[in-house]
């Protein structure tokens, strides 16, 4: 699946080549809270780390911002499910808790990750990952409510 709009830093922005994954069925979504929703739901999205995604605080010609790595990890959590969840309903999140262990340079091809874990009522809880080739760079986890779509 190819999404053309999807976070940065601090906006949306295009972000076309970009590479993702889905797994699950639709069969999940059957009621107006997350009760079809099942663990094991997952998505990944692969990104080129461009002049978007970086930090210029550090010096030299930048590297992967934290709040980049986030923003992709919040995505990648929301596109998880975002087919799962019944029409006039969505999902926001509202915590996440996320340790950056490694930088990534421009250029670099970066994979996150996240997995549905555990459904509680409208509650989701994800476990993020990002990772350079072989090399994780980035782990946590972050929760999501299904809401109504009408706030």
């Amino acid at each position: 699946m190819r999404d053309d709009a999807e976070p940065g830093p601090s906006t949306q922005a295009s972000a076309p080549g970009a590479n993702e994954t889905r797994r699950g069925s639709a069969e999940h979504a059957k009621v107006l809270t997350s009760d079809g929703i099942q663990p094991g739901l997952e998505h990944s999205i692969e990104r080129v780390v461009d002049e978007r995604l970086l930090t210029m605080h550090v010096g030299g010609r930048g590297v992967f911002a934290t709040p980049a790595m986030v923003g992709l990890m919040e995505w990648a959590s929301h596109s998880a499910i975002k087919d799962h969840v019944p029409e006039g309903q969505t999902s926001v999140g509202y915590e996440i808790h996320v340790r950056h262990l490694a930088p990534a340079p421009p250029g670099a091809t970066v994979v996150v990750t996240a997995r549905l874990v555990e459904v509680s009522g409208n509650k989701l809880v994800f476990d993020v990952s990002c990772r350079l080739g072989d090399k994780l760079i980035g782990t946590g986890t972050h929760k999501r409510a299904i809401v109504p779509a009408n706030f």
